[in-house]
């Protein structure tokens, strides 16, 4: 490993948080909820399917999203396309929440530990096949084993060296998105 870098498991870098059911006790306030459905195929988020529900305001005081969480998706997916996908959510503090059919990771040490790193992290995990190692079926909804999914090691190289590996990601997905927007 390459000095500086550090490896741990991805449960040692963020704290961990359920989504959110609909509750039955007022007060109530109306909030977007993200859900499954609002994964793209690419990754990201569509934020015009999010659904607007009626929740007890005290489960969104513990489960609302801030910029930078990730959203992993713990149960859904299908025999194609397991659970596990995490996408980035870049928007306004305590605007959202998430669905029970998910969970955030939130970033202990954003100073050191970049999310969009992380995000592009577990996308590699995800498209290298390795999510259908981390899942169960049950009448035909597929969960992910949350134990063996925080335990995954995460390479983590200095901050410096993050910001380097992410904009070279991004010039090479910005030129991807030229080639097949000349297509």
């Amino acid at each position: 490993m390459p000095q500086g870098w550090a490896v741990t498991p991805l449960t040692c870098i963020g704290s961990t948080i359920n989504g959110l059911w609909k509750g039955k006790k007022p007060p109530f306030i109306t909030v977007g909820v993200i859900r499954n459905a609002n994964f793209t195929k690419d990754f990201r988020l569509d934020y015009s399917k999010i659904v607007y529900i009626d929740i007890e305001e005290r489960s969104f005081g513990q489960r609302h999203l801030i910029n930078g969480d990730l959203i992993v998706e713990k149960s859904g997916g299908s025999d194609n396309f397991p659970v596990g996908r995490a996408v980035l959510y870049k928007g306004e503090n305590q605007k959202y929440s998430f669905s029970n059919f998910t969970m955030a990771l939130r970033i202990y040490d954003k100073e050191n530990i970049s999310p969009d790193y992380i995000y592009y992290y577990l996308l590699a995990m995800y498209r290298s096949g390795l999510m259908h190692q981390m899942q169960t079926q049950t009448t035909g909804l597929h969960n992910l084993i949350l134990e063996k999914y925080l335990s995954i090691p995460i390479f983590i190289p200095p901050i410096n060296e993050q910001k380097r590996i992410l904009s070279s990601i991004e010039t090479l997905f910005n030129q991807l998105d030229a080639i097949a927007g000349n297509l």
